[in-house]
């Protein structure tokens, strides 16, 4: 094999990881400026993996002792992804998500030295995300069009339309389901601002309808499943 075809998957692994650092930290941005006397700190960047040297093995490693997020790639599209405990090669694989037989290469962020998010394309405006818990060794099904988590009160808000639904991340029941006149393409185009603030409300700014006047808000969320 040449050098260059070697380099390959090394050269797109972090272009990968630019655009998943990026795009971090544009919701960082956003999030930070979005009113709130409680204001919650920003998302952490994305992970960067230990890596085998053609980038096709990549552990996450959690602030636990031999435990974390490992992805083992045949190519950007086609990944194994799952967690481990002691052995990485003892790993519990993921399920792909409905409508995929493989994983794209994810990007891993810690919420929290113990919560991690491991986040997988599945198009455009689509994410879904499995959320790993080391210090209880918990697993959450996937959950798709995450677009903030609360990593204290283990909530996270998702694009749901016509709603921008607030759920329990392991149990997956709702806690609030917050609905507007969203602007065209519903909720995930339309919030551009989202946070989960110290006080229990969430801070919220969305695009109405089809002027796309910005408006902003908070709402109290509860931590207790409707019903």
């Amino acid at each position: 094999m040449t050098a260059a075809r070697r380099a390959s998957p090394l050269r797109a692994r972090r272009a990968r990881l630019r655009v998943a650092l990026a795009a971090t930290a544009v919701i960082g941005a956003v999030a930070a400026a979005a009113p709130g006397p409680a204001a919650a700190p920003p998302p952490p960047p994305a992970a960067r993996g230990e890596c085998t040297p053609d980038g096709g093995r990549c552990l996450y490693r959690s602030m636990l002792p031999s435990a974390g997020v490992i992805a083992d790639c045949r190519s950007e599209t086609d990944c194994r992804v799952g967690y481990y405990y002691g052995d990485p090669d003892a790993a519990t694989w993921f399920a792909p998500p409905p409508g995929m037989t493989a994983l794209p290469r994810p990007v891993v962020l810690w919420r929290t030295a113990n919560l991690a998010e491991t986040r997988v394309e599945c198009g455009r405006a689509c994410a879904w995300s499995y959320f790993f818990e080391a210090r209880r060794r918990r697993v959450s099904p996937p959950r798709r069009a995450v677009l903030e988590v609360d990593p204290s009160r283990l909530l996270l808000a998702a694009a749901e339309d016509p709603a921008l639904v607030i759920r329990q991340v392991f149990s997956g029941r709702e806690v609030a389901r917050i609905e507007r006149d969203w602007a065209p393409g519903g909720v995930w185009g339309a919030v551009t601002a989202l946070r989960f603030d110290r006080d229990g409300r969430l801070s919220l700014t969305w695009l109405q309808g089809a002027s796309r006047a910005p408006v902003t808000e908070r709402v109290s969320v509860s931590s207790v499943p409707r019903g």
